[in-house]
C-alpha cells in the first residue's frame, strides 16, 4: 500500500469522524446526550488530529488541538455544557470540515484566527478575550525551543555518550511517570513518536528518562523499527486517560505502562534472527501493562475498496446476468429450459447480484447529515431559524444515487427555507411557532426509495404560480390546468415568483436542474402543497443504476421491458370489466376501481399490436404521484433480471424510455418508464400521448 493510499484511507476516516461528531453535537442540541456523547466527539476530533499530525497537515492538526481542548474541558466538567456553547461547537465543526476539505485538495486552510479565540475564551467561561491572529505554525510546533528531538547533531551527542543512571523519582505529590515503549515496525503504519513526544509535552511533560539499550549494531539497524523507549514525568493534575487518549489513532504500536517503577524492559521482534541475550519482559510487567491498558477492541473485520473496483465487479455481474439469460434463452431453444443446473446457477447468479449490489449500498444519512450545517448557514443569511425532523436515515441506496442526489436535495432545501417558510414575525402573526420545521424521510416503497422533503411554511400560492407563467408565456390565459399541473410550473427553466434576486434564490434557476437531476437518476419528482400548512416534494428514485428485475412483454413486433417494482399483478379482463370514457379512452374496473388503460403498442410505434384489451393481456401498475394504470401489451414472455442501459450515453434521452437492456437472445430491449406513461394516460387520451 503507497503513501497516497493511505492518505486517502484518512480522508475517508475523517469523514466518518466528521459524520460521528456531528451526530453527537446534534444530540448535545436536543438535550438528549449523555458522558459517552461528549467522549464520542472528543475521540471523533482527536483522531482527526493524530492523522493530521502524522501527515503533516499542520494547520489541520493545529486548529484541531484548540478545538480538543475546549471539548476536553467540557468532558472533564470543567466547563458547563450550554446552548450557546453549543453552537459554537456547531460552528467549529463546520470549520473542521472546511480543514478537511482544504487538507484534501491542498488549498489553503481557512481563517481561523478569530474561532480559535472564541474557543479559548470558551474554556475561561467566555471571559478571555479573543485571540490575537495566530502567527504561522512552525514546523516544530508544540516542541519547547531547543528540543533536542528537532536537533539531529544533539540528539546523536546524547545517543554517544554513556547512559546515565535516570535521577531519583520525586515525590508522588510532584506528578507521575508514564513509560512509552513503540513496538517493531512501529513506523511502518505510519506512526511518528515525535508527535507523542511533542502532545506529552504540551500536556505539561517532562522526558525523565530516554531508554537507548534496544539499539543494535549499526549492520542491524533498520530505519522503519522502534529501538528507543521513553519514561514522561506527568504532573499530578494530568489524568491518566488524556496520556492513552494521545495514543488512541496509534493502535497496538506502542505499549503504555504508568507508575514508579524504571523502564520496562523493551520488547522487540525483529525480522532479523533474534538476539538470544536480548532481555525479555518478565511476566510481572506483562501483566501490568495488560492491566494498565484499556481493553483491545475486537479486530477489524472491514476492507476498504477503491470505488472505481467494485464498479468493475458491478459491470462484471451485468454481463454475467446477460451471459446467463442467454444461456438460459439457448437452452430453452433446444427443449431444455427445466433443468437442474439451469436453476442452480440461476440461483447463484441472482445471490452474486445480491451481494454486489450490497457493496455499493449506503445509508442515506450521509446526505441527511449535511442538512444541519446547511440550515444553519441558511439561518444566518435569512434570520430563519429551523429546526431538522429526520425519519428514515438507516435506508440504504446506490451510493451513485447518493452522490448525485445532494445537488437537488439542497436545492430544494434552500427553496424550502427562502420560499416555504415564513420570517418569524408572519408565523407568529398566523399562529405558527416561530421557528420553522424542516422533515426529512426515507422509505423504500416497492423496490424504490421514496425521499420526502417538506415545510411548514405558506405553502405553493397556486394563483400566483399561474400569473406569473402566463405571463411568461408558458401556459395560455384560457388554459385550464389542474394543482399538479401548476404545482409542476415551477420546475420550468427560469421560472421565478420571487419578488428580488437574492444569494439564496430569484433567478429562475435550480428548480429545472433539480427536475432535471432526479430525472437523469430515473425518478420522478412530485409536489404536494396546502396553502398555510406547507409543502412536501417526494422524490421517487430508484434503488440502483445497475440492476433490477423486470418482465419482459411482447407489444407487435417489439420486446419490451416492466420494471417489476411497478407491478402489482396482470390479468385477462372480461368484457363487462372494460368501459369506454369519452372518445379513444378506456378504462379497467379493478375490483371496483377504475383504472385508464394505456395500450403500449400505440406509444411504441409497434406493429400489428393488440389494441382489443380482451385479446391482450393488461399488466396493472402503481406509481408514486399518478397512481394505477393498466399497461395493455399482447403477452407476457418472461420475467427475468436485466441490465440497464443508460440511452443519453448512446443516444440521447426519450420520454417514456427509461433505459435499454440486452435479452437473452441478444435483442436490445426499452424499459417502459412507468410514471411516465401513467402520468401521461391521466392527463390526455392514448392517441394523444402517441402524438
Amino acid at each position: 500500500m503507497t503513501e497516497d493510499d493511505i492518505r486517502q484511507i484518512f480522508f475517508v476516516e475523517c469523514e466518518e469522524a466528521l459524520e460521528a461528531a456531528e451526530a453527537g453535537l446534534d444530540a448535545c442540541r436536543a438535550g438528549t446526550h449523555d458522558a459517552e456523547t461528549i467522549n464520542a466527539i472528543f475521540r471523533a476530533v482527536h483522531s482527526i488530529k493524530g492523522g493530521a499530525g502524522a501527515f503533516g497537515h499542520r494547520a489541520l492538526a493545529a486548529y484541531t488541538h484548540g478545538f480538543e481542548n475546549l471539548l476536553g474541558d467540557i468532558r472533564e466538567g470543567r466547563v458547563a455544557l450550554e446552548a450557546g456553547l453549543v453552537d459554537l461547537l456547531l460552528l467549529a465543526l463546520d470549520v473542521l470540515r472546511d480543514h478537511v476539505e482544504a487538507a484534501r485538495s491542498g488549498a489553503e486552510p481557512p481563517d481561523d484566527t478569530e474561532l480559535l479565540g472564541r474557543i479559548e475564551a470558551a474554556q475561561h467561561g467566555g471571559t478571555a478575550q479573543v485571540a490575537p491572529p495566530a502567527a504561522p505554525v512552525p514546523a516544530n510546533a508544540g516542541a519547547p525551543a531547543g528540543d533536542p528531538l528537532d536537533d539531529l547533531d544533539a540528539l546523536l551527542d546524547e545517543l554517544a555518550a554513556p547512559a546515565a543512571a535516570p535521577d531519583p523519582a520525586p515525590a508522588p505529590a510532584e506528578g507521575w511517570l508514564v513509560h512509552i515503549r513503540p513496538h517493531a515496525g512501529a513506523m511502518t503504519k505510519g506512526s511518528e513518536p515525535l508527535l507523542w513526544l511533542r502532545e506529552l509535552a504540551e500536556l505539561g511533560g517532562t522526558c525523565a528518562a530516554c531508554d537507548i539499550s534496544a539499539i543494535p549494531a549499526l549492520e542491524r539497524l533498520l530505519v522503519d523499527e522502534g529501538y528507543l523507549g521513553w519514561t514522561f514525568r506527568m504532573p499530578a493534575g494530568v489524568s491518566r486517560d488524556a496520556v492513552s487518549e494521545i495514543f488512541d489513532f496509534v493502535g497496538e504500536e506502542v505499549s503504555l505502562s504508568f507508575g514508579e517503577d524504571a523502564m520496562p524492559p523493551v520488547r522487540i521482534t525483529r525480522r532479523c534472527e533474534p538476539d538470544p541475550a536480548e532481555p525479555q519482559p518478565p511476566e510481572r510487567l506483562k501483566a501490568e501493562r495488560r492491566a494498565a491498558a484499556p481493553p483491545s477492541p475486537p479486530a477489524n473485520q472491514s476492507v476498504r475498496i477503491d470505488l472505481r473496483k467494485l464498479d468493475m465487479l458491478i459491470d462484471g455481474v451485468g454481463e454475467l446476468v446477460i451471459a446467463q439469460a442467454m444461456l438460459a434463452q439457448r437452452l430453452a431453444n433446444e427443449g431444455l429450459a427445466h433443468i437442474e443446473e439451469l436453476a442452480l446457477i440461476e440461483t447463484l447468479v441472482r445471490d452474486i447480484q445480491d451481494h454486489a449490489m450490497a457493496f455499493r449500498a449506503q445509508p442515506i444519512s450521509s446526505v441527511f447529515g449535511r442538512v444541519q450545517r446547511l440550515l444553519r448557514e441558511l439561518a444566518a443569511s435569512t434570520g430563519k431559524h429551523v429546526k431538522l425532523e429526520v425519519s428514515g436515515e438507516t435506508t440504504e441506496l446506490d451510493k451513485t444515487v447518493i452522490e448525485r442526489l445532494s445537488e437537488p436535495m439542497t436545492h430544494l432545501i434552500r427553496n424550502a427555507v427562502d420560499h416555504g417558510i415564513e420570517p418569524p414575525e408572519e408565523r407568529q402573526a398566523a399562529g405558527k411557532d416561530p421557528e420553522g420545521t424542516l422533515t426529512l424521510s426515507a422509505e423504500q416503497k416497492a423496490g424504490r426509495i421514496v425521499i420526502r422533503i417538506g415545510d411548514d411554511g405558506r405553502g405553493i400560492a397556486r394563483d400566483k404560480v399561474l400569473a406569473k407563467a402566463i405571463a411568461n408565456g408558458l401556459v395560455s390565459p384560457d388554459a385550464e390546468l389542474s394543482d399538479d399541473d401548476i404545482h409542476q410550473l415551477i420546475f420550468a427553466p427560469g421560472f421565478s415568483t420571487a419578488a428580488q434576486v437574492s444569494s439564496i434564490s430569484g433567478r429562475g434557476v435550480g428548480m429545472d436542474v433539480v427536475k432535471q437531476n432526479v430525472k437523469d437518476l430515473g425518478g420522478r419528482i412530485t409536489i404536494e402543497s396546502t396553502p398555510g400548512k406547507g409543502t412536501t416534494f417526494a422524490l421517487a428514485l430508484p434503488l440502483t443504476l445497475a440492476i433490477s428485475d423486470g418482465m419482459i412483454v411482447q407489444v407487435g413486433d417489439q420486446s419490451l421491458v416492466i420494471p417489476l417494482a411497478h407491478v402489482i399483478e396482470s390479468l385477462r379482463p372480461r368484457a363487462s370489466d372494460v368501459k369506454g370514457l369519452g372518445t379513444g379512452r378506456q378504462m379497467l374496473n379493478a375490483r371496483g376501481i377504475f383504472v385508464p388503460i394505456v395500450p403500449l403498442g400505440l406509444l411504441t410505434g409497434a406493429e400489428n399490436p393488440v389494441t382489443d384489451p380482451c385479446k391482450g393481456v393488461l399488466v396493472l401498475v402503481e406509481t408514486e404521484g399518478h397512481g394505477r394504470a393498466a399497461l395493455l401489451v399482447d403477452a407476457i414472455a418472461d420475467q427475468r433480471q436485466f441490465v440497464i442501459k443508460a440511452l443519453d450515453a448512446h443516444y440521447r434521452q426519450v420520454e417514456s424510455v427509461a433505459g435499454a437492456t440486452i435479452l437473452g437472445n441478444g435483442q436490445v430491449a426499452l424499459i417502459v418508464d412507468v410514471d411516465f406513461v401513467a402520468s401521461s394516460a391521466a392527463a390526455a387520451s392514448p392517441s394523444r400521448v402517441a402524438a
